[in-house]
């Protein structure tokens, strides 16, 4: 499985050296229910930018790594049912003049390789300043080197939990381009898709991601609520 390694609270190495994270936790139930234990499973690190690239050169079989599902991605891999969606936030200093999108044209905002939402803010005028990891991305914002950081908009709001950020940061804007995040895999592999998408129902309908969401300190989406109604009203679906 491609996982994150560089993307709190989504997936990322903790103080004890191991995977872990909202994501991570995904990929063990999958594993656990698919194989029979979670460590019969080998969870193989992908950067944003290389994630379609690994299913593509058969280094990941699946991959569960904050992966929005777009027409372009769509085109290149099979996606299962969706198990979460986030939008695009701005983390900015209190003081920073910011109060909509607009304001950021010509403006420096840090953003990660790979993400989906780059298209977009290019087209808003944004000078983007692109890092492979989001620890370096957070350490620029926090260093000044630019005005804002792009992010998922349930990430950043998890991470102003936290005191380092929550005192000088903020979140001044809507997100833009809520997108539902979905478990990718080559092309051929409808079969396996068909294993995957009712584990992804049994997770909704068990209450599993929302329990997730409060574990890894995300603030609790209509998203993640209303899967769960939904999962609990249909039967489980079959390809």
């Amino acid at each position: 499985m491609g996982v994150r390694a560089d993307y709190p609270p989504f997936a990322f190495i903790d103080s004890e050296g191991r995977n872990a994270g909202f994501e991570i936790d995904i990929a063990r139930f999958l594993a656990l229910r698919l194989m029979g234990s979670e460590n019969r499973v080998r969870l193989v690190p992908l950067v944003g930018q290389r994630r379609i690239e690994a299913l593509i050169d058969k280094r990941a079989d699946l991959v569960i790594a904050s992966l929005a599902l777009t027409e372009d991605r769509r085109a290149q891999v099979l996606f299962t049912e969706p198990y979460y969606a986030s939008g695009t936030g701005l983390l900015a200093r209190k003081e920073a003049p910011i109060r909509a999108w607009a304001d950021l044209k010509r403006r420096r905002v840090c953003t990660i390789e790979g993400a989906a939402y780059d298209e977009q803010l290019a087209q808003l005028g944004v000078e983007l300043v692109r890092f492979p990891a989001a620890p370096a991305a957070f350490r620029a914002l926090r260093d000044g080197q630019c005005e804002g950081l792009a992010y998922d908009d349930s990430g950043l709001a998890a991470r102003l939990t936290e005191a380092e950020w929550r005192g000088d940061f903020h979140l001044p804007l809507p997100p833009l381009s809520v997108l539902p995040w979905a478990v990718a895999m080559r092309r051929d592999d409808s079969a396996f898709r068909a294993l995957i998408d009712p584990l992804i129902v049994e997770m909704e309908a068990s209450g599993f991601i929302v329990a997730l969401e409060a574990k890894w300190r995300l603030p609790p989406s209509a998203f993640a609520r209303e899967r769960m109604e939904r999962a609990r009203r249909a039967p489980v679906p079959t390809r």
